[in-house]
């Protein structure tokens, strides 16, 4: 009688545990590991046309860093991605006076940018822009805009960066 006991207790606890491995297996249906990407992107900005100094018409020097198919890892495209945050770096226009620098953001295929104001010559991590959807399609573009200066063309003293750092 207690080696059937035995046996119908070790049933009873691998019944249990089948039990709870279904369990598990239901909770856990549908549920994917996000993985993290980033995509980094570099250019020089154009240069600026400096007419003369003028507190009312600046010269704008700008620089675009497009999300393209091929950024995106295969099979993934379609996929929701969520934006964890732009790191950004900018360059500056020496011989040049008032540099005021916006970073806007604009969402896959859209005209309507959404922009901050960064600094020249600097480095940041951005995070304003993560509740907007993003993907193929999106685009930064970092805008350099300068009063005045050495006519007739101010250009730039390195390259503007951005690393879009994103998970799906």
């Amino acid at each position: 009688m207690k080696d059937v006991i035995e046996c119908s207790g070790s049933t009873m606890a691998s019944r249990s545990l089948f039990a709870l491995f279904g369990v598990l297996m239901m909770c856990t249906q549908g549920v994917a590991l996000a993985a993290e990407y980033s995509i980094t992107k570099a250019e020089a900005p154009g240069p600026v046309l400096v007419l003369s100094n003028s507190a009312t018409h600046p010269g704008v020097g700008f620089a675009n860093f497009n999300v393209l198919y091929p950024d995106i890892p295969a099979g993934t495209l379609n996929d929701p991605k969520q934006l964890l945050d732009i790191r950004w770096s900018t360059t500056y226009y020496p011989q040049t006076l008032n540099e005021k620098v916006e970073l806007c953001y604009y969402q896959p295929f859209s005209s309507q940018k959404n922009c901050e104001e960064i600094y020249p010559n600097s480095s940041g991590v951005l995070t304003v822009f993560n509740n907007q959807s993003f993907g193929h399609g999106s685009k930064v573009t970092i805008n350099h805009s300068v009063l005045g200066g050495t006519p007739p063309y101010a250009r730039p003293a390195g390259v503007d960066s951005v690393t879009f750092r994103y998970r799906y």
